[in-house]
């Protein structure tokens, strides 16, 4: 067996209280069709607190270890594996895999090879926000060059891979920020990103409509990361039979839709979990062709991560800290340590 540091909870509550440092025992042989895997970086996702208060929508068997995606190293595979080697940089997208630990047995089917000139920030990052975004976009509305697509969140992790991904598929983004003492700062990542306009939900709430007129054609779709009346201000500009589709609520208000937009304007709103899109219908084939065309753009350097402090599990209590208080840097775990100051993996 080896000895694995790991970030457990055995209760739900507070993660500055519940979550520890553990230690957990992992099979140094894994079985004819399993695979052992060294963690190298795993990052503090909303969902990852939301998991540990025990708030989720799927709850973890206790006791539990923290994350929800990440990057790590084959060390061993077991006889009847094929798809993996030694050395191989991986991920998986499976329900109920353990992140925040050094070492952890995974079925080959669930293993995802991850390409090792992709920067270890993107690769910690593959799981959860891009697919995210390419789901969006792809799956729900026929969007062609030179359409608009409108989004709040747009700092968030899918809404910066979703004006990325605009970028170099030629649709334009109009993207609501909230009002901040840097906003000046933020606005001129997410230009550099790509975006076409950005604005603080007062700019927007005051030239909203005149960017409205100036445009060809009115937004077919909308992305909704923060729900309440946020919601409302992006779908009222879609064009009839226009989409909304939501992934989030940061806000942790109930999301806002008129009755004149479904009614009068018959636009849809729609959901959207990676984890549960995965398992229907032939959208396992889907991903895959999501999976390849997020890691070709990652690595040319069209895909990248958000700003993140590289932190430590026995930092933990300060990097789940900021993560709950927001407006700072993502936290990336650095479980490796012989990864820290490497950007590659």
């Amino acid at each position: 067996m080896i000895s694995s540091e790991s970030l457990i909870f055995r209760s739900f509550g507070d993660p500055l209280k519940v979550l520890e440092i553990s230690k957990v025992e992992v099979p140094k042989e894994p079985k004819e069709d399993q695979v052992l895997v060294q963690w190298i970086a795993s990052p503090i996702n909303p969902l990852d607190i939301n998991k540990i208060q025990g708030a989720y929508a799927v709850r973890n068997e206790l006791p539990a270890i923290g994350g929800s995606e990440g990057v790590g190293r084959v060390v061993k595979v077991g006889r009847n594996v094929t798809k993996f080697k030694e050395g191989d940089h991986v991920t998986t997208f499976a329900l109920g895999t353990v992140f925040w630990t050094e070492y952890c047995i995974v079925d080959e089917e669930d293993l995802y090879k991850i390409d090792n000139r992709i920067d270890i920030a993107v690769a910690a990052t593959f799981m959860i926000n891009p697919p995210t975004a390419w789901i969006m976009l792809r799956d729900f509305v026929d969007l062609e060059k030179g359409d608009y697509v409108i989004q709040n969140a747009a700092n968030s992790g899918v809404g910066r891979a979703v004006i990325e991904l605009c970028a170099a598929w030629g649709i334009k983004t109009i993207n609501i920020v909230r009002n901040r003492e840097d906003v000046g700062m933020l606005k001129t990542e997410l230009w550099k990103l790509g975006a076409d306009h950005v604005f603080t939900e007062e700019e927007f709430a005051e030239m909203g409509k005149d960017l409205m007129k100036e445009i060809m054609h009115p937004p077919k779709l909308a992305l909704n990361g923060v729900g309440g009346r946020s919601a409302l201000v992006i779908c009222s500009t879609l064009a009839r039979g226009g989409t909304c589709v939501t992934y989030g609520g940061m806000s942790k208000k109930a999301h806002e839709f008129s009755t004149s937009g479904l009614v009068f304007n018959d636009i849809r709103i729609r959901g959207i979990a990676v984890t549960f899109w995965i398992k229907e219908g032939d959208n396992e084939e889907k991903f895959k062709k999501c999976f390849e065309e997020l890691q070709n753009l990652a690595v040319i350097g069209k895909l990248t991560a958000p700003p993140m402090d590289r932190v430590r599990f026995t930092d933990h209590k300060e990097a789940i800290r900021k993560t709950m208080k927001g407006r700072n840097k993502k936290q990336l775990f650095i479980i490796n340590e012989s990864y820290r100051q490497n950007s590659k993996i």
